[in-house]
């Protein structure tokens, strides 16, 4: 699974811009990929995700979702926050290049994917919640449930619990994202 996250924030004026990339990758198969001339199987930390070979983006802002095109495939499951972050190099940049339509990026990422799910998470959290932090969190539970063969729900609880603690809204995200996907 590929997580990519851009965050972008303007208080009282100030522009305040930083960009995240993080890749969780999940050896569920028994083969390892490198890209690597002289990989060593005991090099091994974590295998390569291949070009054309995720099975889960989690998409916590449209740009940064199609900027990971090149690993999505006709196998790979979406969960994207369409909520838009406007960062100062994806727009009024010297080119007059525009943030693209939501619209576009999801009728791209329709065509490439097995399945796409888009949704304002944050207006979600906002209304749930009255806190727009909880996005991120639904959108996860949303992702767990499309292979919940794969991931321990329970498991994932008890983590969360761990964390923050058992009456924390954390838990409630996340059993909300999990009820948006059906069976």
């Amino acid at each position: 699974p590929f997580i990519k996250n851009a965050v972008g924030t303007e208080t009282k004026g100030i522009s305040q811009e930083s960009s995240v990339s993080s890749t969780v990758r999940y050896l569920i198969e028994s083969r390892a990929y490198s890209l690597e001339q002289n990989y060593d199987i005991e090099d091994l930390i974590s295998p390569k995700i291949p070009i054309n070979d995720t099975h889960l983006v989690f998409g916590l802002e449209p740009l940064e979702t199609i900027r990971n095109i090149k690993y999505i495939s006709e196998k790979t499951f979406i969960v994207m926050n369409t909520h838009q972050i406007f960062l100062n190099d994806a727009i009024n940049s010297e080119e007059g290049e525009k943030y693209p339509s939501v619209a576009d990026i999801i009728d791209i990422l329709d065509q490439l994917a097995r399945k796409t799910v888009s949704l304002d998470f944050n207006e979600l959290s906002e209304d749930k919640f009255n806190d727009g932090k909880y996005a991120n969190i639904i959108l996860f539970g949303a992702g767990i449930k499309e292979f919940k063969f794969f991931f321990d729900k329970n498991l994932i609880r008890t983590i969360l619990n761990e964390i923050y603690g058992e009456s924390n809204k954390n838990l409630d995200a996340f059993e909300l994202g999990y009820s948006l996907i059906e069976e």
